[in-house]
């Protein structure tokens, strides 16, 4: 949903041992929205500024050795951190400070995972802890199955989060519309993409071609398993 964003901050691993830090700033509020799946040039506003003299590339690794890193950055009331990870990577363990800080859960170019964290008190100062790790339940691909499933997105933020408060969280179903990418296809399926690919030059599998990419019709592949259990 639009939210008012007045100060950006993003974080991003280059190497394991480089990370860049920018800064973006307005000149007041403005009410904006990035929607996930978006070309990353529109993750900030259109009318922000980057301050070239707070932005810095490091030659150092943003997470330790133990794979720990600890954020504190002067973002202010409608501030928002970005932190965009080192491909087929996810982030374990998160603690925030403020409590009232939100979290959103964005995808980058090539498997890469940004996390959002947004401050709406008026609280000057975020502090985010976190611990990464290998992405072994391809949280990325499951994103990028289904963008727009807000609920998809918050449970895996939810079950890395520290707070007292949560208990044990069940995955919802993802949702797939009747008209699938091969992408979904897989997800659906619970089959590699590239079997998926493998299967549409066989013509095991039915396609259809929309504006010249191809796509698949869920109707159909229910039928066609139907078919194969009778």
């Amino acid at each position: 949903m639009p939210q008012l964003v007045k100060k950006i901050i993003q974080y991003r691993e280059l190497q394991n041992d480089v990370y860049s830090r920018l800064v973006w700033e307005l000149d007041k509020p403005v009410l904006y929205q990035y929607a996930v799946g978006e070309p990353l040039k529109y993750l900030v506003p259109i009318d922000a500024k980057l301050q070239t003299d707070k932005t810095e590339i490091y030659k150092e690794p943003l997470f330790n050795k133990k794979n720990h890193t600890k954020i504190i950055d002067s973002i202010g009331q409608y501030g928002l951190i970005h932190i965009q990870l080192l491909p087929n990577t996810f982030l374990k363990a998160i603690f925030v400070e403020p409590d009232s800080v939100t979290i959103d859960l964005l995808l980058g170019n090539k498997q890469t995972l940004i996390y959002e964290f947004y401050n709406t008190s008026p609280a000057k100062t975020t502090v985010i802890t976190a611990t990464r790790t290998d992405d072994a339940e391809n949280i990325y691909s499951k994103i990028k199955t289904n963008p727009d499933d807000l609920e998809y997105r918050q449970y895996f933020i939810r079950k890395t989060l520290k707070k007292a408060d949560y208990s044990k969280l069940d995955e919802p179903k993802a949702t797939f519309p009747e008209i699938m990418t091969a992408e979904q296809v897989a997800s659906y399926l619970q089959l590699s993409i590239s079997t998926v690919r493998n299967k549409t030059s066989s013509r095991e599998l039915p396609s259809i071609k929309v504006a010249g990419s191809t796509r698949y019709l869920k109707s159909v592949i229910d039928g066609l398993f139907k078919k194969k259990k009778n």
